[in-house]
């Protein structure tokens, strides 16, 4: 028998999860929700507060820019990473093309662990998205199972530049 006698599903049993996007009651307080990467609010429906922006889509594509980073770091890393996390929206019932344009050079490692960009196109939201680092992945077309696609930018590290296009289809 485990020690642990009651979970945050237990807790909250018989009271509705109004959480979006995959998010789940926090077991302390199950009016507040813990919310997937990219997703905050207290139902997970907004974007999360901080750096970053709402932008909407087009029929024609519009480019997204995003610095994040110290500059005057040098290579120390550090133990936290900046984040900054978009949003691309679009109409009801459209998809969103996603085109890597540029990422700055040298950060890239497997994993992408000093800095990269997150782009969340897949239809579970849970899912971590797919992760870029390298200038190589410039051309690079994701397109969205819905007319949300958060865009999380993260650094630990000197300065990073990424360049995205994005439109509805």
């Amino acid at each position: 028998m485990h020690g642990n006698s009651g979970t945050a599903s237990d807790k909250c049993k018989g009271q509705a999860n109004r959480c979006k996007m995959g998010g789940f009651p926090h077991p302390r307080d199950c009016s507040r929700c813990i919310c997937p990467s990219g997703y905050g609010g207290q139902y997970c429906d907004q974007r999360p507060a901080g750096c970053g922006k709402v932008v909407s889509a087009t029929p024609k594509y519009e480019i997204l820019r995003d610095t994040i980073g110290d500059r005057s770091a040098g290579t120390t890393e550090r133990e936290d990473f900046m984040k900054c996390n978009y949003w691309i929206t679009a109409p009801a019932g459209k998809q969103i093309d996603v085109r890597i344009v540029s990422f700055t050079k040298g950060v890239a490692v497997d994993g992408c662990s000093y800095a990269g960009v997150e782009i969340k196109t897949h239809k579970d939201q849970r899912l971590t998205g797919y992760r870029f680092c390298a200038p190589e992945d410039a051309g690079i077309t994701l397109r969205s199972s819905s007319n949300v696609v958060p865009v999380i930018t993260y650094n630990r590290i000197y300065e990073t530049e990424v360049a995205l296009a994005y439109r509805y289809r």
